[in-house]
C-alpha cells in the first residue's frame, strides 16, 4: 500500500455531492483573488494612467501569491481557522487605505499600500485544496481536483462578471471595496466546514523535497505560459479592431477550460504529463489566429478545454508527493510561483507582443508548457523527502 495514503479514509467513493459545501466555499473564496486585481487596477487607473493601475494590480496580485508561504506553517496546523479569521479582519483597514491613497502620492507608497491590500486576503484556495486531499479517496483524487478546478474556473468567470456590475452601479471604489465583503463569506463558508486532521507535526521537518520543487517549476512554467498568452489574444482583439472582444476571448477561454474540468470530473485523468503536452501543441497553434479575431476564439477555447484538468492533475500531484502535514504550505507554494511568474509573463510577453506581434508569444509558451508537463513526470509511490521523517515524529505537537 501506498505509504502516504494508508491513514487515508477510503471507506466510500467521494461523491460530488459530498464535497460541494467545501467546493463552494472555495469558489467563494477565491473570488476576491479575481475582483481585487482587477478593480485595482481600473481604479488607480482612472485616477492616475494605466502604467500606475498595472504596478498597483501587480503589487496586489503578488501579495494574494505570498501570503500563503507566510503563515503557511499556521495554517497546516489546528490555528487555521483564527488566522484566516485574522487575515479577513485586517483585510477591512487595508482596503480603506489603498482607496484612500490609490492614485495619490508617490509610486512607492502605492506599491506599498496595494501590497498590504493583497497580503491580507485570506488564502482560502490553499486551505480548501488541502482539506479536498484529506477527504478524497486515493482512487478518487483526480476526479476531486478536477471538481477543484472548475470551482476556480467558475470564479475567474463569475469575478470579472461582479467587478463590471459593481463598476456600473456605483464606480470602480465599489467594486474594490467589495473585496473584504468577499473574503469574509469566503473565510465563514470554509471555517464552518469540518477542520483537518492534525496527524503529523505540523512544525520543522523539511517539506520542500524534490517532487514538491519540481511541481513548485511546473506551476511557474504554466503561470507564465498563460499570462503572455492571455495578452496576446487580448492584443489579437484590439489590433484587429475588436476591442469589445477582449474580455469575451477569455471568457470563451474559461469555458473550455470549464469544459474539460468536467469531462474529466466523469471519466477520469490517465497521464497529467500527455495531457499537458496536448495542451503545448494546442497553446502554440493560437499563434495561427493573430490575423483573424474569431479563429483566436476557436484556438482559445480548444486550448482551454485541457488547461483546467492539466492544472488539476498538477494539484492532484501535489497531495500525493508532499507532506499531509504540509499541504497547505505546499498549494500555497504552488500558488506563490505561478502568480510570481505570471507577472514576469505579462511584462516580458507584453514586451515581446508590442515589438513583434502576437503571434511571437505562441511557440514561447508552449516550449514552457511542454517543460511543465515533463516537470509533471513525478514518482508518486515513493516521493522522496521530510514524509517519513515527520511520521516518526507524531504525537510531538504542532508547532514544535
Amino acid at each position: 500500500m501506498d505509504p502516504f495514503t494508508k491513514d487515508r479514509r477510503v471507506a466510500s467513493p467521494t461523491t460530488s455531492r459530498s464535497l460541494l459545501p467545501l467546493l463552494i466555499a472555495g469558489t467563494l473564496g477565491r473570488l476576491p483573488n479575481v475582483t481585487l486585481p482587477l478593480a485595482s487596477l481600473l481604479l488607480v487607473a482612472d485616477r492616475s494612467d494605466l502604467t500606475r493601475g498595472g504596478l498597483a494590480s501587480g503589487a496586489v496580485s503578488l501579495g494574494i501569491g505570498g501570503i500563503g508561504v507566510f503563515v503557511g506553517r499556521h495554517l497546516d496546523s489546528d490555528r487555521a481557522g483564527r488566522v484566516l479569521m485574522l487575515l479577513a479582519l485586517a483585510h477591512f483597514p487595508a482596503i480603506a487605505a489603498f482607496v484612500a491613497l490609490a492614485g495619490h502620492g508617490s509610486i512607492v507608497i502605492l506599491a506599498l499600500v496595494a501590497f498590504v491590500a493583497g497580503v491580507t486576503m485570506p488564502p482560502v484556495g490553499p486551505v480548501v485544496r488541502a482539506l479536498l486531499a484529506e477527504r478524497a479517496a486515493p482512487s478518487e483524487i483526480q476526479r476531486v481536483f478536477a471538481w477543484d478546478s472548475m470551482s476556480v474556473e467558475a470564479s475567474w468567470i463569475g469575478g470579472p462578471l461582479l467587478v463590471s456590475l459593481a463598476i456600473l452601479i456605483s464606480g470602480p471604489v465599489a467594486a474594490v471595496s467589495m473585496s473584504p465583503v468577499l473574503a469574509a463569506v469566503g473565510v465563514i463558508a470554509v471555517v464552518r466546514q469540518p477542520p483537518r486532521r492534525i496527524t503529523e507535526a505540523s512544525g520543522g521537518g523539511r517539506w520542500l523535497t524534490a517532487p514538491v520543487v519540481r511541481l513548485i517549476l511546473a506551476f511557474a512554467c504554466a503561470g507564465t505560459a498563460f499570462r503572455a498568452v492571455t495578452i496576446a489574444v487580448t492584443e489579437v482583439a484590439r489590433g484587429t479592431g475588436h476591442d469589445e472582444l477582449s474580455g469575451p476571448i477569455i471568457a470563451f477561454w474559461a469555458s473550455g477550460s470549464l469544459l474539460g474540468a468536467w469531462i474529466v470530473s466523469r471519466r477520469g485523468l490517465r497521464s497529467v504529463p500527455r495531457l499537458g503536452a496536448v495542451l503545448a501543441v494546442l497553446v502554440g497553434l493560437i499563434g495561427l489566429g493573430q490575423s483573424s479575431v474569431w479563429l483566436t476564439a476557436v484556438l482559445a477555447f480548444l486550448s482551454g478545454i485541457p488547461t483546467a484538468p492539466f492544472i488539476g492533475g498538477l494539484n492532484a500531484l501535489t497531495s500525493k508527493v508532499a507532506a499531509e502535514s504540509a499541504h497547505v504550505r505546499a498549494f500555497s507554494a504552488m500558488q506563490a510561483a505561478s502568480t510570481v511568474m505570471a507577472a514576469l509573463g505579462a511584462a516580458v510577453g507584453g514586451a515581446a507582443i508590442d515589438r513583434y506581434g502576437p503571434a511571437s508569444i505562441s511557440i514561447p509558451a508552449a516550449i514552457l508548457l511542454g517543460v511543465s508537463a515533463r516537470l509533471a513526470v513525478v514518482d508518486t509511490k515513493n516521493p522522496v523527502g521530510a514524509r517519513h521523517a515527520l511520521r516518526r515524529r507524531v504525537g510531538s505537537g504542532p508547532g514544535r
